[in-house]
């Protein structure tokens, strides 16, 4: 059973893929965000990485939709959002795929130079694209970056998205991965 943390903070993702702010998620949301991040990054609507940008939040919508629209009418509320994490969470396997598959969306977009790291500046875009003013990209990745090195590679990035969801301490740097909650 998620905890009232746990609730705040993935009330504060769903925020983030709500684009369009109804209260809800529709496969347009994912098709806006995705758009947002082809804009980011300068990809044209045949370019291959948006072409795969766009297959792999289609697939996520269908996944999540699949599992978590209890009431079949093609959208996702907040409470069905919630009892869909609860599920996920409970099922390690599930999970594993869910983190794998955001972390590497994570470093297909975000990671402009290629390095295989995310910096402040990439993390602050990621921030403007879900609605998040890079203003607190400072401040949060100075948080995150647990050894101060400047950057998060992709194992910092797991552990991190792991702490999100899974932890309950209140000053946790990974509850502040996209702001405020």
């Amino acid at each position: 059973m998620l905890t009232d943390l746990q609730k705040r903070k993935l009330t504060k993702l769903f925020s983030m893929y709500d684009a369009n702010c109804d209260g809800s998620l529709l496969l347009d949301d994912f098709e806006a965000i995705a758009k947002k991040l082809a804009g980011l990054r300068g990809w044209g609507a045949r370019y291959p990485k948006y072409l795969n940008l766009v297959s792999q939040l289609t697939y996520d919508w269908k996944r999540i939709k699949a599992g978590a629209d209890q009431d079949r009418d093609g959208a996702i509320s907040l409470a069905e959002w919630l009892d869909y994490h609860d599920q996920v969470l409970s099922d390690k396997e599930q999970y594993s795929k869910r983190v794998r598959s955001l972390m590497e969306l994570v470093f297909e977009v975000f990671d402009e130079n290629g390095d295989e790291t995310i910096s402040q500046k990439e993390w602050g875009s990621l921030l403007s694209v879900y609605h998040i003013s890079p203003v607190y990209a400072a401040s949060i990745f100075k948080r995150l970056d647990a050894n101060q090195d400047g950057f998060l590679t992709r194992e910092e990035v797991l552990q991190l998205i792991h702490k999100f969801y899974f932890s309950d301490d209140p000053e946790a740097p990974a509850n502040f991965m996209f702001g405020p909650y």
